[in-house]
C-alpha cells in the first residue's frame, strides 16, 4: 500500500510539472499585456493579391462578405482579386457569390473524407495559380469574415516589409449579439491582443487561423498540391509545417478581421470539438518534432507552439488525472481523520508517517490549494480579458463596453466549457455540421 501511495504521488507531481509548463508561458505573456503593438512601415508599392474564401453552403452571407470586400478596401481595385471557392454545395452559394463580383470557382469531390476547408483551399490555389493569373501573396478568408478597410494595405505593408506569412487581429462582428457571442469575441481578441502582440514584439512566431492568414505566392507554389495542410486543423498543421521549414509567422496588429461569432450554446460547442479534434491530431503528428527542432536551431517559438497545443492534449490528461486523483486523496485523508486510521505507518515522499493529525492538515491543505487555485482562475481571466478589451477599444472603435461586460466576468466559465469541449473533441471524431450564420454586422 504505501508503494501505491508513493507512485501515485509520483505520478502526480509529474503531472503538476506538464501543467506549471503549459501555464508558464500564458503568465509570463499576461505579464507584458501592457506592451504597445507593432506598426509595419506604409507602403506605397500594391502588390497584387488574392483573397479566397472558401464556402461551403453559406448563402446566407458569402454575398455580403465579398461586397464588403470589392466595395470598401482602402486598396487600388485592380490589385486584387476576390476568389470564392464553392465547396460541394448544395444551395446557391456560387451564384450569389458570381453576382456580387467574386471569381468563383466550384468544387466538386465525391469523396466524403475530402468535404473539408482544406482540400477546397489546395483546389482553389491550384486553380488560380494554374490559369496563369500572377498574384503576390494570397489572403484566406472564411465565408463569415469581414476585413476592417485597411485590411489588404496592412497585409501588403507587412508583406513589403519582407513577411511572407501572417495572421490578424481577430474580432467579431457579431460579439453584442449575446452572451454566447460575447464570450466567444473576448475569446480570440485577449488571444490578439495579448498573446499574439508578446509574440511579435519578442520576435516569436504566431499560430495560424483560418480567419485572414496571408502566405505569400512564392511559398504556395512551392507547395505539393500548392497546400500541403489537409487536416481538420489546417491552419495550425499549416504554421508547424511552415516553422520546421525555418519561415516566420508574424501577427499584423493593424489588420483586423472581424468573424461571425456561433450564436448558441451547440453551435459554439460543435466549432469547438472539431477544432479541439484537428488540433489534437496535429500535435501527435507535428508538436514533438516541433520540439525536437528547438535543440538544432534554438528559437523558441518552437518551444512556445508546442507548449501551447499541449494543452489539448493536456486537458485530458487533467480531467482523467486532477479529477479522480485528488477525489481518491480527500477521501483517503478525511477518513483517516475522523474514521479509522488505517493508513497509519504510511509515508509519503517526505517521510512523513500520515497519521490522522497528518491526515487533517492535509485535508485542509487541499481546500486551501483549491480555494487558491480556482480564486487564482476567476480573477486572472476578468482581467486579462478586460486589458484586452481596454487596450483594444480605440482600434475596434467602441465607444463602451456595453454589450461585453458580462464577457469579462463569465470568461473564467467559458474557458471551463472550452476545457469540456476539448475533452469531447479528443475522445470522439465530430463531424462538420452547418452553423447558423447571422447575417448583418453588429
Amino acid at each position: 500500500m504505501e508503494i501505491f501511495w508513493k507512485a501515485l504521488e509520483i505520478v502526480n507531481w509529474i503531472v503538476i510539472g506538464i501543467s506549471s509548463l503549459c501555464f508558464f508561458f500564458q503568465f509570463v505573456m499576461i505579464l507584458f499585456f501592457w506592451m504597445k503593438e507593432k506598426h509595419f512601415k506604409p507602403s506605397e508599392d500594391y502588390h497584387r493579391c488574392a483573397v479566397v474564401i472558401c464556402a461551403r453552403n453559406e448563402k446566407d452571407v458569402i454575398e455580403d462578405a465579398v461586397k464588403d470586400l470589392l466595395e470598401n478596401q482602402n486598396y487600388p481595385k485592380d490589385k486584387f482579386d476576390v476568389y470564392v471557392v464553392a465547396d460541394n454545395c448544395t444551395d446557391n452559394t456560387a451564384e450569389l457569390a458570381e453576382k456580387a463580383g467574386a471569381k468563383v470557382l466550384v468544387h466538386n469531390d465525391p469523396d466524403p473524407a475530402h468535404h473539408r476547408a482544406s482540400y477546397a483551399i489546395q483546389y482553389g490555389f491550384a486553380k488560380i495559380i494554374e490559369s496563369g493569373e500572377k498574384y503576390d501573396f494570397f489572403i484566406k478568408f472564411d465565408a463569415d469574415n469581414h476585413g476592417c478597410k485597411d485590411y489588404i494595405r496592412e497585409m501588403n505593408n507587412a508583406f513589403s516589409s519582407g513577411v511572407k506569412i501572417a495572421r490578424p487581429f481577430e474580432a467579431s462582428t457579431n460579439g453584442t449579439q449575446n452572451t454566447w457571442t460575447a464570450v466567444s469575441a473576448t475569446y480570440y481578441i485577449r488571444d490578439s491582443r495579448i498573446a499574439c502582440n508578446f509574440r511579435e514584439n519578442f520576435h516569436l512566431d504566431s499560430m495560424l487561423t483560418g480567419a485572414g492568414m496571408m502566405v505569400a505566392t512564392s511559398i504556395v507554389e512551392r507547395l505539393p498540391g500548392y497546400w500541403d495542410a489537409l487536416s481538420t486543423s489546417d491552419d495550425s498543421e499549416f504554421t508547424l509545417k511552415r516553422l520546421l521549414e525555418k519561415e516566420r509567422v508574424h501577427y499584423v496588429a493593424d489588420a483586423v478581421v472581424y468573424e461571425d461569432q456561433p450564436s448558441t450554446m451547440k453551435d459554439t460547442w460543435n466549432r469547438l470539438t472539431r477544432m479541439a479534434h484537428g488540433l489534437h491530431g496535429v500535435f501527435w503528428s507535428k508538436g514533438w518534432k516541433l520540439l525536437g527542432t528547438f535543440f538544432t536551431t534554438g528559437r523558441w517559438s518552437h518551444v512556445d507552439l508546442f507548449v501551447q497545443m499541449l494543452m489539448v492534449p493536456f486537458t485530458f490528461l487533467a480531467f482523467f488525472w486532477f479529477v479522480p486523483y485528488y477525489v481518491f486523496y480527500a477521501l483517503c485523508h478525511l477518513i483517516n481523520w475522523v474514521g479509522t486510521p488505517w493508513m497509519q505507518g504510511f509515508s509519503g515522499l517526505d517521510g512523513i508517517l500520515i497519521t490522522p493529525a497528518v491526515s487533517e492538515a492535509a485535508f485542509i491543505n487541499l481546500l486551501v490549494m483549491a480555494a487558491v487555485v480556482i480564486g487564482s482562475f476567476l480573477v486572472i481571466y476578468p482581467l486579462q480579458t478586460f486589458a484586452a478589451m481596454a487596450m483594444s477599444k480605440k482600434k475596434l472603435g467602441w465607444e463602451t463596453y456595453k454589450g461585453y461586460k458580462r464577457s469579462i466576468f463569465l470568461s473564467p466559465l467559458f474557458m471551463v466549457f472550452y476545457g469540456l469541449a476539448v475533452l469531447v473533441g479528443i475522445i470522439t471524431k465530430p463531424k462538420w455540421k452547418q452553423v447558423k450564420r447571422n447575417a448583418k454586422k453588429s
